[in-house]
């Protein structure tokens, strides 16, 4: 099986906007089949809050042509369409453990930092729409950590030409582990039960982005009816 991957711009650049970010996350979740997002340190209430745009996904893609109301929409409903989602966490430091002091695996930690939050006020509740829709959205989802490859912060500054020998072997193992899941897991793009081939994507691709750059929302549905023709 060959496997395309799509490395996009990440979040949060200096010279652009929220909506620029959005479109970007927007488009890489509409083409992919297993969709990888990282961040660094932890999954905190600052690492949820760079997430807030799947809050707006709904404004920014459409299930149905025909503008229909973005209130009127289950946000389940988009999980069918939308790609399996792990989150790799580098530079990872924590000892991961329950409220307890029991282990607990990478998984476990993404669940419990999705928990929802205790507590009535505006401030709690924007906190945990933010985590309903992540886990309405991606039902199947994972997660990976990984510790600093090396403690030479010299090092650090040309890592692309180290050999992996040179590196941790704790964070070789850990790059092994998203690899084998990641392989183990992806599957072809598929949209209506349909395994997608290089020309449907293409289509589909440029369906998105025309959409994306007329400043309108991509639909699923008028895509679909696209490359159907």
């Amino acid at each position: 099986m060959k496997v395309l991957i799509l490395d996009t711009e990440g979040l949060g650049a200096l010279d652009e906007d929220s909506n620029h970010d959005v479109r970007i996350f927007s488009l890489a979740i509409l083409l992919s089949s297993y969709f990888l997002y990282n961040s660094i340190g932890s999954i905190d209430e600052n690492a949820l809050q760079q997430l807030n745009l799947v809050v707006n996904l709904t404004k920014h893609i459409q299930i149905k042509s025909g503008g229909v109301n973005e209130d009127d929409v289950d946000p389940s409903e988009y999980a069918e369409y939308f790609p399996s989602f792990m989150w790799v966490v580098r530079d990872f430091t924590l000892q991961m453990v329950d409220s307890e002091g029991e282990q607990i695996n990478s998984k476990q930690y993404l669940e419990k930092a999705l928990a929802p939050q205790k507590g009535m006020s505006e401030s709690v509740e924007s906190k945990n729409r933010i985590r309903r829709m992540l886990t309405s959205f991606f039902k199947q989802r994972d997660c990976c950590t990984m510790i600093r490859p090396l403690t030479n912060e010299g090092q650090l500054q040309n890592l692309a030409d180290l050999e992996l020998t040179a590196l941790r072997p704790e964070f070789v193992e850990q790059v092994q582990t998203v690899r084998d899941k990641v392989i183990k897991r992806i599957k072809p793009k598929s949209l209506n039960g349909r395994k997608l081939n290089g020309e449907m994507l293409y289509n589909l691709a440029n369906s998105y982005v025309q959409a994306i750059n007329t400043g309108a929302v991509p639909s699923i549905e008028s895509s679909w009816s696209y490359i159907c023709k």
